[in-house]
């Protein structure tokens, strides 16, 4: 028996249940399959990258987890998985957030690391941070707000014709347990622990969620620093390194050959929205008149 879901705009045919992720009543058209294997089969092509636990080519990403599973990405066509453990909440944690990551890229496409929510014109407001600056609190913060939100943690972000739009990636927000505790928007009933080793929960927003693009009214990116909240727009020359950075994996780019393809994406992202920055005191609990601020001065005027 098969499943059908959408994910990053793309269909997925799958024999397991990925639960995360749309699900599709059926499918004549799919882009890439999800399979269980007993054994995987060997790469095609040389090695170009070699790490602890991973290996990858332009079309092919091995990856294993020590005690969980082993995984295959390959032509972004197809993920193999071979479980070594029945621990399925941490078996689809690494392949939600890398196999899916290595199918993009081996599909040319370029997924950033941003949150991001929609205003009351249905535009998307993207907040690009390192992980554990604040991009989930920030969005949770603002749907208390009355914003709802697009996604959480990656989306790709592109431009056709003369506008920048975005797909987000699948209906799950996740936020570390003080995060959890602090907001309201969800009961803590709703939130289950991704791994028993790590503070953080996962949250289905599947009601709420829409999985078409959207067009990006604006790229703020966060940090942390200083004892005040300072918010300003910033210009191209600021702000294409910092969007470069919030690549997500962007450590894979060389080693999948997608130089070109990120130089292209960043270059037409520059040039058709616009930028701010959004500092926030360090060691604070600010969340709430940091949010208020991004409202006033950034969200409310476009």
């Amino acid at each position: 028996m098969y499943h059908f879901f959408k994910v990053f705009g793309l269909i997925c045919r799958s024999e397991i249940n990925l639960s995360a992720l749309i699900k599709l009543s059926e499918s004549e058209s799919i882009d890439f399959e999800v399979k269980l294997i007993q054994s995987l089969p060997e790469f095609q092509f040389p090695v170009l990258v070699s790490e602890e636990g991973c290996r990858y080519n332009e079309t092919e990403f091995f990856l294993e987890i020590e005690g969980v599973a082993k995984y295959l990405v390959r032509n972004g066509k197809e993920i193999l998985i071979k479980p070594t453990s029945e621990d399925w909440n941490s078996i689809l944690l690494f392949f939600y957030s890398n196999c899916l990551g290595a199918l993009l890229f081996q599909r040319d496409l370029i997924p950033f690391h941003v949150s991001g929510v929609l205003d009351p014109d249905g535009k998307v407001w993207l907040f690009a941070a390192p992980s554990q600056t604040g991009k989930s609190s920030t969005a949770l913060k603002l749907k208390e707000k009355g914003f709802e939100i697009f996604t959480d943690d990656t989306a790709l972000i592109y431009v056709r014709e003369g506008k920048c739009w975005s797909i987000p990636s699948y209906p799950m927000i996740r936020v570390w347990k003080n995060t959890l505790d602090k907001q309201s928007v969800f009961q803590p009933e709703e939130a289950t622990q991704i791994r028993s080793e790590i503070d953080k929960y996962g949250i289905f927003f599947h009601e709420h969620f829409q999985d078409i693009p959207r067009e990006v009214k604006g790229i703020i990116f966060l940090e942390e620093e200083g004892q005040e909240i300072q918010i300003r727009k910033i210009g191209v020359m600021e702000a294409l390194p910092l969007l470069g950075n919030n690549i997500y994996r962007g450590y894979w780019v060389e080693g999948m050959k997608k130089q070109i393809i990120q130089f292209e994406v960043l270059t037409s992202i520059i040039r058709y929205t616009n930028f701010w920055k959004a500092i926030r005191p360090k060691n604070q609990d600010s969340f709430n008149s940091f949010t208020d601020e991004i409202i006033d001065q950034i969200l409310a005027g476009g």
